[in-house]
């Protein structure tokens, strides 16, 4: 049986039609996928965000309790190791650039890895003077970010030169990734032992989207689906006193145009396998790392604590012949390892926070979590410059904590609202925060954290205690994102 794991960075999960949680959005390719498949409705991200949501992925572990972003270990388990063991071929195609920019390590694990160009953080160009994209152009609703905003953001010197030359559809990153995958797939007609992970960026920031889509969401008569840069300035928008109605909405066109700009290539990766005959023995994974807000609680793109809006996440899993429906049990990250090596035959190692989702589902087996963690690493809750009392985040079916180590400091959500209501509900507080606090200590965290959370934070935060149980950062080492050049003139 072929595998391919499609992860989509930034991707809610009421954004995609199927779901049944929009009715406006229009994603008719993974619509059809959901059709086809067993669809998990109560997926929610683990560690937070990018890098650490990979790492979850690939090794199906927890970082105790949650991966910090840092490159990936050499000699780390993962399953594309354990597959290319078992005589799988193993292709990474991504857009995703912080999968090896910097030094982070995710092509090692991969028989072969192809990246493509463009994405937000991409840096591939040096030029004394970009012209904007033919689907750029200045609106009068934007006037209120100034164009001193605009030529200090990263937007301009890396997103633009790494879109320099872009004119056809087919010349988005998003379109040239999953071109690349339908290429793949060509060329592996006949294999029956692939795994093929598919990376998408988009639709993460900016939201830029071509005007096909945009038309789709705005229906400002007149609009030519041009989208001026100054709206991915998500900053000065949110910090705005007086911004204008139609400009929120052009934004929040823009991520749902985006969603449909990538629904569409998805559209021509199960063409292809429907082309070349793959579509009868290879299975699919659809997942994401993560969601953002889209003007709830006044913020555009993602933010801590995770809420709803960020942690709720689509898993989407399709084995030919393999069965179709709607699942309600809790799921994480971790758990796409356990299902990939289910798919393919191949032994489960033991000790692992994963589980075989499409096992249970299938077999009607108990459900392996009752809550879901989700949050940054840990080495962020004893910095004197964190704001506020929230370490992480604790869903269930029903509800979202905020957890602090004091209940009384803690936020509860019911899924799908905004208001905090925990002064009204402290026996759920209570209950929630005792299954975060036990799940804290399953997942083996240093016994002075587990002391000082147990203690309800009345001590001072152990600063020396082991805040993640992986390997150091490399001597040296930065994130990739956090050297942005000031200037290039």
């Amino acid at each position: 049986m072929n595998i391919i794991l499609v992860i989509i960075d930034t991707l809610r999960y009421d954004y995609i039609r199927a779901h049944g949680a929009n009715d406006f959005i229009q994603t008719p390719n993974m619509d059809r996928l959901c059709a086809d498949s067993w669809v998990f409705d109560n997926a929610w991200l683990a560690s937070y965000p990018t890098i650490p949501h990979r790492t979850d992925t690939l090794t199906g572990k927890y970082g105790s309790p949650f991966h910090t972003w840092q490159p990936l270990p050499w000699d780390w388990l993962t399953f594309p190791k354990l597959l290319r063991e078992a005589g799988y071929a193993t292709q990474l195609i991504h857009d995703t650039p912080h999968l090896v920019n910097g030094g982070h390590n995710f092509d090692w694990p991969y028989s072969a890895w192809t990246p493509i160009r463009g994405a937000e953080v991409d840096r591939p160009w040096i030029d004394a003077r970009s012209e904007w994209p033919p689907n750029w152009k200045k609106d009068p609703l934007f006037d209120f970010v100034t164009d001193k905003q605009l030529a200090g953001s990263h937007i301009l010197y890396c997103y633009l030169r790494a879109n320099r030359k872009r004119h056809r559809p087919e010349d988005w990153n998003t379109a040239q990734l999953f071109l690349k995958a339908c290429e793949f797939l060509h060329d592996n007609a006949t294999r029956e032992n692939f795994m093929l992970h598919i990376d998408s960026f988009d639709p993460h920031e900016p939201w830029d989207a071509p005007e096909e889509f945009m038309r789709m969401y705005d229906k400002t008569p007149g609009y030519d689906g041009t989208i001026d840069p100054r709206s991915f300035m998500h900053g000065a928008i949110r910090n705005a006193a007086d911004v204008p109605e139609a400009a929120l909405n052009r934004v929040k066109a823009a991520y749902a145009a985006k969603v449909s700009a990538v629904d569409k290539w998805v559209g021509a990766l199960l063409d292809t396998l429907e082309e070349t005959g793959l579509a009868k023995n290879t299975a699919i994974l659809l997942t994401a790392d993560h969601g953002t807000n889209v003007g709830e609680y006044g913020r555009f793109g993602k933010k801590a604590p995770v809420r709803e809006q960020e942690g709720h996440i689509p898993f989407i899993v399709h084995v030919p012949d393999g069965g179709t429906g709607r699942n309600d049990m809790i799921v994480q990250p971790q758990d796409a390892f356990a299902t990939i090596l289910g798919i393919a035959g191949v032994p489960m190692p033991d000790g692992l926070g994963s589980n075989d989702v499409l096992a249970v589902a299938r077999d009607g087996k108990q459900e392996p979590r009752a809550v879901a963690l989700s949050g940054q690493s840990a080495d962020a809750w004893c910095r004197e410059d964190r704001s506020g009392p929230i370490l992480f985040s604790v869903f269930d079916k029903q509800w979202g904590l905020e957890w602090a180590p004091r209940p009384e400091d803690c936020r509860l959500r019911a899924r799908d609202a905004l208001d905090d209501v925990a002064a009204k509900n402290e026996g759920v507080v209570e209950r929630l925060h005792q299954a975060g606090l036990d799940e804290i200590a399953r997942r083996g965290i240093d016994p002075a954290l587990l002391q000082w959370l147990r203690a309800r934070g009345e001590s001072d935060c152990p600063k020396d205690a082991c805040f993640f149980d992986g390997y150091p950062k490399p001597k040296g080492w930065h994130s990739y994102w956090s050297n942005y050049p000031k200037r290039w003139d």
